[in-house]
């Protein structure tokens, strides 16, 4: 099987605690609040909503080009800030993708907000052996633009996830 690494980094105006907490710990009952042209839901199917060993459906509106995908929390350290999560599920995965392995990590930035950084392990099906620019432009634009949804929701909402 072939793995392909998509990185990239996104610096916002919310503490690295905070966006941690929106994004990760709390997604499941935060997110479909905050970005509701988004998200229908975030359903929790095993597990506990932001632990390790929590699997998710997470349903996408109109807005989002596919319907639906299923994730399993393998690791989240919430001294350090950091989340290992596994999208194993959904259409979004396409012809080419078996699953996607994504690492986030959230670090202070040192005035206030925080630096996101994510790497997404694509694991291609038999027969594929690379993504193109597109394809690997379009994970990391998804990525950039939900969390900058996030950012903003937060700023304009400062006792959500404080």
């Amino acid at each position: 099987m072939t793995v392909v690494e998509v990185s990239n980094e996104l610096k916002v105006k919310i503490s690295p605690e905070r966006m941690f907490k929106a994004v990760i710990t709390n997604a499941h009952n935060v997110l479909p609040k905050m970005l509701p042209h988004i998200f229908k839901s975030i359903e929790v199917l095993e597990g506990e909503g932001g632990t390790v060993g929590c699997v998710r459906k997470l349903s996408f509106t109109d807005v989002i080009p596919f319907s639906h995908l299923k994730d399993k929390f393998d690791a989240v350290d919430t001294k350090h800030l950091e989340a290992k999560i596994d999208l194993f599920e959904g259409p979004m995965l396409g012809e080419k993708l078996e699953s996607m392995y994504s690492e986030k990590r959230f670090v202070d930035s040192g005035d206030g907000g925080c630096i996101i950084k994510w790497k997404h392990h694509l694991h291609l099906k038999p027969g594929h052996t690379h993504v193109t620019e597109e394809e690997f432009k379009g994970q990391n634009e998804f990525s950039t633009t939900f969390l900058t949804a996030v950012e903003a929701y937060l700023l304009a909402h400062p006792e959500v996830c404080a």
